[in-house]
């Protein structure tokens, strides 16, 4: 098998270890995550990590992270906050007593694209601490306290717009002594702070499910469980509820949401409809199917900016944007991923699809793709088989076993949920980075020679030592006649002696510097063992090709290697 082929088999494991020396964090402060067991490889390194009893992965607005049962809980089975830890470049931060909607995708639909997060509070002034998660600084930054009035009796839900939080909170009208609803803003960015701003309602509940300039839409809930939207202006001191969309129970509104236009979409009993408040008297039906009521409304329906993506009873897929709605297919067992610029599933044939909204192309794929970062995707195949994928280099490896979704925290780490309900972090090997080629072998049945041939040009292999960089062993090589070897090197273009692999590591026997040969051919000083363990893991010592300096004359120099980064470069 081709060393450079696409799928690169999964290796025999060389490290296993029952408990890695790493420390975890205190809530608040990065640290490397703990593994109770860990395998190294050619290209990447799996580790069982140190959790029990948590929910996730997840991956909401760039953040990948997991929950538990908050510590702080007296009661678990009633306790409404969860412990958070999250993960970025091979690290781990844990956060405290956190809302456990933090972990509900429609919460996420209403905060701006950020990963905004709430630290309720029960000390009688505020409601709780409202803070965003920056994944380029790997920094929590609080935004605003939800302050707590005398005749407050709960707090609902809140929603974030630009320098904006909205929240809604149920009180005691002093005058009536009923119960009402209330709707208030914290601009957080400037001098002044709490605006109610709503008329009152006698609702007992409400959502906040989505805000778009300045203009909330809300979901109440009244005695009797009757449900209804509302659209609420705070700038213009303006509330009106949505015609037609008064739900008796059981009758349920769900995926709320506005698009770019400033219309709305939302699902009222399992119907899709669409409301611009602009242009339409009443909502009108989007047309699609009805919204599948044999699975969650968290697994049947997905929301990514304009889109929203969904599946019926029968598993049909169905897309919807400000166009309207078209049908994709079959998702088989109603399992699809939507993306930003993409959809994924299996169809009926049996087959991993991705379609391309941006080129209207349709890929077949290996596995149902769950996440993307930048040009490497990570995902399942119905085996349970977890997989990745670099578009730039073509590599694609099989890197354990487990449960949907597998997730990307950056380039170079994903998470999932293993076979055995214990999560699993691999780190990718920069290497996976260097461009290759996809190269071929041939020798003569007369002749000692052994060419490689890629891309209309052709090298000879001067020895051993450089064939076992490019390929696995030599069954890899095709026996041709030399008639055959004789029109290649006619027809192709002929390049001479082939060089070491890009990502081998060579020294020479005078020598104990490291290099490692670039996409560029050229040798690349590794500065130091923290590197080269960065990139090739604690066996990095291992496997280094020693040759004669003379040898390395045959290569010229390039810029030395001193982080994972500059191996991408070179």
């Amino acid at each position: 098998m081709l060393k450079k082929s696409l799928i690169l088999a999964v290796a025999v494991a060389i490290l296993v270890s029952p408990l890695l020396p790493r420390v975890f964090a205190d809530s608040g402060s990065w640290s490397n995550t703990v593994a109770r067991a860990a395998w190294d490889y050619d290209y990447y390194r799996v580790e069982r990590l140190a959790f029990d009893d948590i929910s996730g992965p997840y991956d909401f607005n760039d953040a990948v992270f997991v929950t538990e049962v908050a510590k702080s809980c007296d009661y678990e089975a009633s306790c409404e906050m969860v412990d958070m830890t999250i993960f970025q470049d091979g690290e781990a931060v844990e956060i405290a007593g956190v809302d456990q909607r933090v972990a509900s995708a429609f919460w996420h639909t209403a905060q701006d694209s950020r990963f905004i997060y709430l630290v309720p509070s029960d000390d009688g002034k505020i409601w709780g601490t409202v803070y965003e998660y920056d994944s380029t600084t790997g920094t929590s930054i609080k935004l605003t306290d939800i302050e707590q009035t005398q005749d407050d009796l709960d707090f609902m839900t809140f929603a974030t717009d630009g320098d904006r939080v909205y929240f809604g909170t149920i009180h005691t009208d002093e005058d009536s002594g009923q119960v009402e609803s209330e709707l208030s803003v914290y601009d957080y960015d400037s001098t002044y702070g709490r605006d109610d701003f709503t008329y009152t309602l006698t609702a007992p509940w409400q959502e906040i499910a989505d805000v778009q300039d300045g203009l909330a839409l809300v979901k109440f809930q009244f005695s009797g469980g009757f449900e209804q939207l509302w659209l609420i202006d705070q700038t213009a001191r303006r509330m009106e509820a949505v015609p037609d969309t008064w739900t008796e129970d059981p009758g349920d509104i769900v995926g709320a949401h506005f698009v770019s236009d400033g219309s709305i979409r939302y699902f009222r009993n399992f119907r899709l409809f669409s409301y611009n408040p602009q242009t339409d008297a009443t909502p009108t039906d989007a047309g699609g199917a009805y919204l599948s009521w044999f699975d969650d409304v968290g697994d049947a329906l997905q929301i990514v900016g304009d889109r929203m993506a969904y599946i019926d009873a029968e598993d049909g897929l169905y897309v919807s944007d400000i166009n309207g709605v078209s049908k994709f297919g079959v998702a088989t067992q109603g399992q699809f991923n939507l993306d930003e610029d993409a959809i994924y599933f299996k169809n009926s044939e049996g087959d991993y699809v991705g379609y391309h909204f941006s080129t209207r192309e349709w890929e077949t794929l290996k596995f149902l793709v769950t996440d993307t970062y930048q040009d490497i995707r990570v995902g399942i195949d119905q085996s349970g088989s977890v997989w990745y994928q670099n578009l730039t280099t073509d590599h694609l490896l099989n890197v354990g076993y487990g449960h949907e979704p597998v997730v990307l925290s950056d380039r170079e780490h994903a998470y999932w949920m293993g076979e055995d309900n214990n999560l699993y972090e691999v780190t990718f090997s920069p290497l996976l980075d260097l461009a290759r080629q996809d190269v071929e072998a041939f020798s003569s049945y007369t002749s000692d020679g052994i060419y490689l041939v890629a891309d209309n040009s052709m090298w000879l292999i001067p020895n051993e030592t450089v064939y076992f960089t490019w390929f696995d062993s030599w069954d890899d090589t095709l026996e041709v006649s030399q008639t055959t070897i004789d029109v290649y090197l006619d027809t192709y273009d002929y390049k001479g002696d082939l060089k070491l692999a890009a990502g081998t590591r060579v020294k020479s026997d005078v020598s104990n510097k490291v290099y490692v040969v670039g996409s560029d051919y050229k040798l690349h000083w590794i500065v130091s063992e923290t590197v080269a363990d960065e990139i090739y893991g604690s066996d990095w010592n291992k496997g280094i090709i020693e040759v004669t300096s003379t040898y390395l004359w045959k290569y010229a120099t390039g810029d030395d290697v001193s982080s994972t980064d500059d191996v991408r470069a070179i």
